[in-house]
C-alpha cells in the first residue's frame, strides 16, 4: 500500500498528538545538541545576573541557592528543558501540517 506525503504528515501528526496525549511523550531535547548548548548559555547567563546588592537575591539564599536555582531550572527534563520541548513539537506539526508553507 502506498500512502502520499501529506497521508504520511497526518499519520506522524496523530501520533504525536497521541503521544502527548498519552502521558508518554517522546524526548526530542537530549538528541538535539543546540538544545544542550542553548539550555548551558541560558543557565551561565541567568548566574551572571545574580546581584548581591539586590535584597530579593541575597534574602533567597545568595548566589550559592541561586546557581543551585538556575541549575535546576536548566537540566535536561527541567522545566526550561520540557517547555523548550514542547515548542519544538508544536512548530513540527505545525511544520507537517502546512502552516509555514507560502507559495
Amino acid at each position: 500500500m502506498k500512502i502520499t506525503a501529506a497521508q504520511l504528515k497526518q499519520i506522524i501528526a496523530e501520533e504525536i498528538k497521541r503521544a502527548a496525549g498519552s502521558g508518554a511523550r517522546p524526548r526530542l531535547t537530549p538528541q538535539i545538541p543546540a538544545v544542550k548548548t542553548m539550555l548551558a548559555a541560558i543557565c551561565d547567563d541567568w548566574k551572571s545576573e545574580f546581584d548581591p546588592m539586590d535584597p530579593s537575591m541575597d534574602a533567597a539564599g545568595g548566589r550559592q541557592v541561586w546557581e543551585a536555582q538556575c541549575d535546576a531550572a536548566c537540566e535536561p527534563g527541567g522545566v526550561l528543558d520540557e517547555q523548550i520541548e514542547a515548542i519544538i513539537m508544536q512548530a513540527e506539526e505545525d511544520l507537517h501540517n502546512g502552516k509555514y508553507y507560502r507559495g
